[in-house]
């Protein structure tokens, strides 16, 4: 590729979230070509139909956090844009944007010196130059300068492809090397499956992931690249499952058949046989299924894939590209992460979650402040952490920009997998391990919390927000779906009625938590209470219209991103919280703390609720 180039700036700020680049609504177009019109289109609608080929972005910090959706990267390529500078990049963009076939730079200066329409000289590994003024950039690792060569990942494996690629023989530690002290979570895992005596972060591991899921938004898109890719088969089909919930039950007539056909497709085409049709949430079923399990690496089209760490599994989410080459080869790499050891003292309050624990945390290092380490928690209160209540931490990590978030496997692991203790307790905190940095936090005095309008890292507790009126109140998602959630939020609602001019949709995360809530009584409680039931599936937390708001409308929603746009409007206001909050603000509505209620249920005798 050339090592000298120009182009004209598009400028953009802080925190373009993949939602801005191409809103979720626009997921579901079939072809990238179509698509690509609608690239920021909240943001610059102008951007579809005036960019032109070789057009330069330069942005700050967190550029591309939130979905892993490969089109934030594809809509840009296809459009021409061939090189992206800013201050920092999400960790799922990144990999998804060189396997576009654009080149990132990561520089911290220009942006002062810079507005749209100027033009910018690029050296790659040298510097970038703007009107007169030089800023030093550093080098492109060689692997990802060959896939840009080659005009992306696409060609590049086909080259492989090519070559023939020769099954990798994998290396087995045995229990005295998987337990080798010293090491991160994060560190153990990467170098239990790479079959490594060692590693440290920064380290390039080829790994040889465990579990691969697809979900429906990308079965098109997949089909699409393995073809052009030339796959005739993959390379295990019995480690692979598609789970149909983002367009299940349908919701855009226009394309979601086509998502449902290519994945009808693609499971016949390479003998996938684990199949979820209509079942509920892709990262509930993981867990429900046992699919991804401790001790293991997990990967999947989603990048909340994070949640699977509550049991101690590596597990982060890929684009469609990567997915495909990884399904065609079986490996996948994986750049070891600097990690964060997160201690969390003291004991939890009824009324306070683990929601509440995540929420806080996400408010204090901010949405970029986990970018890619490892986040893991340990101390009294993890410990006492149901499977749920861990999973809904796990999942939520990856809202400040991590890798994984983790959780050390214990009895509670091993009981929910029906696996021996002494199998996986070696994925555990060590003491002697190198930590980037410890946070510690006692959970004891910590008040419910609530993400406010518009980002997840704008966190103030219920107390600040306390009577501020809301029109929705959803309560489900992968984050907050579980039996356990239905169970939290029917003890605060049961004998109740919600206000006539209050939305409340209720949606269990899959089929058995929907049975179970049945069985239990729960479902029965939100009808009689006047809220409305939805069949299990990804619905409004994905932007799907089950529940969609309007302009200066507010949601209170158990889901995990209130980015613009995400559940309504671009003037939408979205608030995020513990599904005891949401329960509770669905009977006064308004924004109200769950301590009361639950001090109610107390003294009726059902018990605390935490």
């Amino acid at each position: 590729m050339e090592k000298e180039f120009k182009g004209k700036i598009w400028k953009f700020g802080d925190d373009i979230d993949t939602d801005t680049i191409i809103p979720g609504k626009r997921g579901t177009i079939p072809t990238i070509e179509e698509m690509k019109k609608y690239a920021f289109e909240l943001l610059k609608p102008e951007f579809g139909s005036t960019v032109q080929p070789g057009d330069i972005l330069v942005a700050g910090s967190n550029f591309g956090c939130g979905s892993s959706r490969e089109q934030a990267a594809t809509v840009l390529s296809s459009n021409g844009v061939r090189c992206i500078i800013a201050k920092s990049f999400a960790r799922i963009f990144f990999r998804n944007a060189f396997n576009s076939g654009i080149l990132l730079i990561q520089c911290d200066g220009i942006q002062d010196y810079c507005e749209g329409g100027d033009m910018v000289t690029v050296e790659v590994g040298k510097c970038v130059r703007v009107n007169g003024k030089a800023f030093p950039v550093g080098t492109v690792p060689e692997n990802l300068l060959a896939i840009v060569e080659h005009g992306g990942l696409i060609e590049d494996t086909k080259m492989r492809i090519r070559a023939g690629i020769k099954k990798p023989v994998r290396r087995e530690l045995d229990d005295a090397q998987k337990r080798k002290s010293g090491y991160t979570m994060a560190e153990k895992l990467l170098k239990n499956n790479a079959g490594l005596d060692h590693v440290q972060p920064g380290d390039i591991v080829i790994t040889h992931p465990d579990m691969f899921m697809i979900h429906d938004i990308y079965t098109p898109y997949l089909y699409d690249t393995l073809e052009k890719m030339g796959a005739g088969k993959i390379d295990d089909p019995d480690k692979v499952t598609i789970i149909f919930d983002h367009c299940m039950p349908t919701a855009v007539a226009k394309n979601d058949y086509a998502h449902y056909n290519a994945g009808i497709a693609l499971a016949g085409k390479y003998g996938i046989k684990k199949l979820h049709i209509g079942q509920g949430i892709c990262h509930s079923i993981m867990h429900e299924e046992r699919y991804a399990k401790p001790g293991q690496i997990a990967t999947a089209t989603d990048s909340h894939t994070t949640t699977y760490g509550g049991a101690g599994n590596f597990c982060s989410g890929i684009g469609t590209a990567e997915m495909a080459a990884a399904l065609i080869t079986g490996e996948l790499w994986f750049k070891v992460p600097e990690a964060i050891k997160i201690v969390l003292n003291g004991h939890l309050k009824d009324g306070v979650l683990s929601k509440d624990v995540i929420l806080k945390i996400l408010g204090d290092i901010r949405a970029d402040g986990g970018q890619y380490k490892s986040l893991e928690f340990t101390g009294p209160a993890a410990r006492e952490m149901s499977m749920m209540a861990r999973f809904t931490v796990a999942n939520m990590a990856l809202e400040a920009g991590a890798k994984c978030g983790l959780f050390e496997a214990d009895e509670k692991t091993a009981e929910y997998y029906g696996m021996a203790l002494e199998e996986i307790d070696w994925v555990k905190v060590d003491e002697d391990a190198v930590y980037e940095k410890v946070l510690v936090y006692d959970v004891s005095g910590l008040e419910p919390q609530l993400s406010c309008p518009q980002g997840v890292d704008n966190v103030h507790p219920v107390s600040e927000v306390k009577g501020t009126k809301i029109d929705e109140v959803y309560i489900g998602s992968c984050t907050n779906g579980s039996l356990e959630d239905m169970r939290i939020a029917a003890e605060i609602m049961e004998g109740k009625k919600v206000p006539d001019n209050l939305r409340v949709i209720v949606v269990p995360a899959t089929n058995k938590v929907f049975k179970d809530a049945i069985a239990a009584g729960y479902i029965r409680t939100f009808i009689e209470a006047g809220c409305v039931i939805s069949h299990p599936c990804c619905g409004l937390c994905c932007g799907m219209p089950y529940g969609l708001m309007y302009d200066d409308e507010r949601i209170l929603s158990t889901a995990n991103r209130n980015f613009i746009g995400r559940q309504g409007t671009k003037k939408t206001l979205s608030y995020l919280s513990s599904p005891a909050v949401a329960a509770a603000t669905a009977l006064a509505g308004v924004v109200t703390d769950p301590r009361e209620a639950v001090r109610q249920i107390t003294v009726r005798g059902t018990g605390g609720i935490g």
